[in-house]
């Protein structure tokens, strides 16, 4: 996904869509990944594609990290 930026810092992955503007960033707790901040209830297509794509990267940085086994 090489228009995304994925940073970890501390149990926190940010994934941005500078492009766009977009940011979300997902918390470690235990072996679950949650969301920081709550999320629109009414996201446009292109937000919720982000969205998508944001947790499928946020997802596969968790597991390079070994946080979910």
């Amino acid at each position: 996904m090489p228009d995304l930026s994925v940073a970890v810092d501390h149990h926190d992955i940010t994934v941005s869509k500078p492009s766009l503007g977009l940011s979300i960033t997902y918390r470690r707790q235990g072996r679950i990944l949650k969301t920081v901040e709550p999320l629109r209830i009414d996201p446009s297509a292109e937000e919720l594609i982000f969205l998508v794509r944001a947790w499928k990267a946020a997802f596969a940085k968790a597991q390079s990290l070994v946080w979910l086994n």
